[in-house]
């Protein structure tokens, strides 16, 4: 049987109408519950008061002590040991011009007695024909004399046989005498200069004779070893009766009084201090001289000292990218047994900072800001880091002397956040 036409329509808008009545009274029947507002988180924090000082902090750096000077002692000749000092041993603190042991010295002197025999004999012979010499230019100055006569009276001669009162024959004598005393002269001429390059050769002998003896003795000097400074003895390896060669290395010996501490500066504090910055014209000279100060910890006791910085290495070190130091340590620290190989504690001072603020590390954030409390809420300010002292950093920044400062940051930290100070 076919569904009227108003049925058709009426049982879809009863439906609706239906849920739509049911959605109302859900709503009317609802609990009416009143809005509240949540409080504001209080975050507490550690903080620290804002105070500008004037610092020269000091960098600190490990190093290690070592002898200004160290010398490796060797044989300057070979041959047998004959003597050995008996303190010649491994730490004994030794003064300079101790012997230290001796070589034997039989055919060192021989040869040394030998030599100057030679060089006596050159010197006597150089002295004969010097003497020789002399008296050979006398006879030289004769023969001249002797010429002048002969001379004049072959003059005298020819001048007599042109006015006929003189024979041929006595001019013949008389040019013939000439001759003859020329001849002389000559030849004493010729015996004064070799006389005089036998007396060149004999000087140059007697030079090389000389020369031999002071070789010889030299020689017969470095038979005996002796300690070239005031040190300590280290490596020592030798033994009475041992033959050494010719170079052979005895020992060392490490400077007791000249004590120098070397330790590296990081690269970057390096470039700080040679750098121009702030009007201040930085180089390696300007810091040459700087004092330092030397920590030594012997068991439970802290010795302290003063270094001076001398010298700066040549180079960076390619593995740290550090740079070599040296300072030479005070004379007391020697005194009181400070010894090369001592691990020691560097203070190098830095720059002298004026109106900073010293603030932990943690409580800069990104190396460029830091919070303060103002008002309980967090300000952000912009810092400038330049320098650190210990484990703290040293800022400047447009703070106010006395302001909270923020000593640890903690996460999700921001500006705004409502804060407590601890």
């Amino acid at each position: 049987m076919p569904i009227p036409l108003n049925k058709k329509v009426v049982l879809p808008l009863g439906t609706i109408l239906l849920g739509l009545l049911v959605t109302l009274m859900l709503a009317n029947s609802r609990p009416n519950v009143s809005q509240r507002t949540m409080p504001e988180k209080i975050w507490p924090v550690n903080v620290m008061r804002a105070k500008p000082i004037n610092i020269q902090p000091k960098i600190s750096i490990y190093g290690e002590v070592r002898a200004a000077r160290e010398a490796e002692l060797r044989s300057v000749l070979g041959g047998r040991i004959s003597d050995l000092n008996p303190i010649f041993r491994n730490g004994s603190l030794l003064k300079k011009g101790t012997q230290l042991l001796a070589i034997e010295r039989n055919d060192y002197e021989n040869l040394a007695i030998e030599k100057r025999a030679d060089l006596i004999h050159a010197e006597a012979l150089l002295n004969e024909l010097r003497s020789e010499l002399i008296f050979e230019k006398e006879l030289l100055k004769n023969s001249q004399r002797q010429v002048e006569l002969a001379r004049r009276a072959f003059d005298r001669t020819s001048e007599l046989a042109r006015q006929g009162t003189e024979s041929k024959k006595a001019i013949d004598d008389a040019e013939s005498n000439l001759a003859q005393t020329e001849k002389d002269k000559i030849l004493r001429e010729q015996k004064v200069a070799r006389l005089g390059s036998k007396i060149k050769q004999q000087t140059a002998l007697h030079k090389k004779a000389n020369a031999s003896v002071a070789t010889a003795e030299q020689a017969l000097a470095d038979t005996l070893i002796f300690a070239p400074f005031e040190g300590y003895v280290a490596d020592v390896q030798v033994a009475l009766g041992q033959l050494l060669v010719k170079g052979e290395k005895i020992g060392r010996l490490l400077s007791a009084r000249e004590l120098e501490v070397q330790f590296e500066l990081p690269e970057g504090d390096y470039g700080r201090f040679t750098s121009k910055k702030e009007g201040q014209d930085q180089s390696e000279e300007s810091i040459l001289g700087r004092p330092l100060e030397i920590i030594w910890e012997l068991g439970s006791e802290e010795h302290k000292y003063e270094a001076t910085l001398t010298r700066i290495g040549p180079e960076l070190n390619v593995d740290t990218g550090g740079v070599d130091m040296f300072a030479s340590v005070d004379q007391k620290a020697v005194e009181s047994g400070l010894r090369s190989g001592a691990f020691v504690e560097v203070l190098f001072p830095d720059f002298e900072y004026q109106n900073v603020f010293q603030v932990p590390i943690r409580a800069v954030a990104d190396a460029d800001h830091v919070y303060v409390i103002r008002e309980q809420r967090l300000v952000r300010l912009p810092v400038e880091v330049v320098g650190k002292a210990e484990e703290n950093l040293l800022i400047r920044a447009k703070i106010l002397s006395g302001e909270l400062i923020v000593a640890r940051l903690f996460e999700n930290i921001g500006p705004g956040l409502r804060v407590k100070a601890l």
